[in-house]
């Protein structure tokens, strides 16, 4: 129950002492025969501490048993509950389910005992049987409300935990995620870097045998190079068996290129997607980046499919300026679609992948009711090419 801001506990207590002092005021003044300013002033003091206890719960219970006593002390009328009316029974309740729910079962139990042991004491001193069986009802009466109270405690309680541990599970389970999306990326990478140092090596042994006149100190740097290229492909090789694990053996399939998204958009028209390509000027994207955006359109088209089905996709791919601008957006469903299972980790892989790189990754809804994932991929690359474009 801590958990709700204290206005809505204000706002509550507040409506219930309003409700019991518009009760209590008159009736006591006309069926108790009370002065009418002095019903006015202890009713007040009576359901003014149910909001007292919002934030004051000891001085509450003090304002209460006093208004009380006070009551108590003054003539009984006869064959009407005294002094634990009614309205005072209900607001002793109130006044218990309050401060019990918020404040705890400690200050809850003193909050019950300190109106119910004076008003008692006073009962027992003139050992008045009115007075015993009402304070024996409001005191049952209290019980309950305080024992509902702790269970709605307990209750909200229970709930923050099970809040809590669903926040770390969720947490553990998107650093789990993105674990795998690295080791997966690692190992497609693997294959692009130990191609390009696999080239070194080759080129570097074999240069003083494809050139001629080869110096011996050139010959002897072509040496160091080789053996530098060897010994970083093994060491790669190593660092990649560490990510990989135990279980899983390595692959040494050719990784898809940025090339291949036209193959990908094929596939996707010949299983029914309504899917159009815009290329521009994809020459000398370096091979990392080119991978990357392979992978990122791959899970952004399959994103589409499976959660907007039978809308139109279009993805355009644009290098310039030293980046690469990646968009991949779907038109709004002509009805709600079914919800689709998955929990956004295919979002995750794909801000992963464009991090790694330096780059960034948005996705939300469009104005018109689609939905956009647009990644942006520095590339070192100046080299120019000619456009390409695909469409329906």
């Amino acid at each position: 129950m801590r958990q709700h801001p204290i206005a809505v506990w204000y706002v509550s207590a507040s409506a219930v002492a309003a409700v019991l002092y518009a009760v209590a005021a008159p009736l006591e003044a006309v069926q108790y025969g009370a002065p009418v300013l002095v019903a006015l002033l202890i009713t007040a003091a009576r359901f003014g501490a149910i909001v007292l206890a919002v934030r004051f719960p000891l001085s509450a219970a003090m304002l209460f048993a006093a208004a009380s006593v006070v009551v108590r002390w003054s003539p009984a009328p006869n064959g009407l509950p005294w002094p634990w009316t009614v309205t005072t029974m209900v607001g002793f309740v109130a006044l218990v389910l309050i401060v019990w729910a918020r404040h705890g079962w400690l200050r809850g139990l003193i909050v019950y005992a300190v109106p119910a042991v004076s008003v008692s004491a006073l009962a027992a001193i003139e050992f008045d049987a009115r007075s015993l069986s009402g304070f024996i009802v409001a005191v049952s009466v209290g019980a309950v409300a305080a024992g509902a109270a702790a269970l709605l405690r307990e209750r909200a309680r229970l709930g923050r935990a099970l809040t809590k541990e669903r926040e770390v599970s969720e947490a553990e389970q998107e650093r789990r995620l993105v674990s795998e999306e690295r080791q997966r990326i690692a190992r497609e990478l693997h294959d692009v870097v130990a191609h390009g140092l696999s080239l070194i090596q080759v080129q570097a042994t074999s240069a003083r045998y494809r050139l001629q006149d080869v110096p011996d100190d050139a010959a002897a740097e072509f040496d160091d190079i080789a053996a530098s290229a060897r010994t970083s492909l093994a060491e790669m090789r190593h660092l990649l068996g560490a990510l990989r694990g135990d279980e899983q053996p390595a692959q040494h399939a050719p990784q898809p290129t940025i090339e291949d998204v036209g193959d990908l958009v094929a596939d996707a028209r010949r299983a029914g997607a309504d899917a159009s390509l815009t290329a521009v000027n994809l020459d000398s994207v370096p091979t990392a980046v080119s991978l990357t955006s392979y992978r990122i359109v791959q899970e952004a088209l399959s994103n589409a499919i499976r959660h907007a089905p039978g809308t139109r996709v279009d993805i355009a791919l644009h290098h310039d300026d030293g980046r690469l601008l990646i968009e991949v957006r779907n038109s709004a469903p002509a009805q709600p679609a079914p919800r689709a299972s998955g929990s956004g980790h295919g979002l995750i892989g794909m801000r992963e992948r464009a991090g790694l790189l330096g780059g960034t990754l948005t996705a939300g809804a469009t104005d018109v009711g689609g939905y956009l994932i647009r990644a942006e991929l520095p590339v070192e690359s100046d080299g120019t090419g000619q456009s390409m474009t695909e469409d329906r």
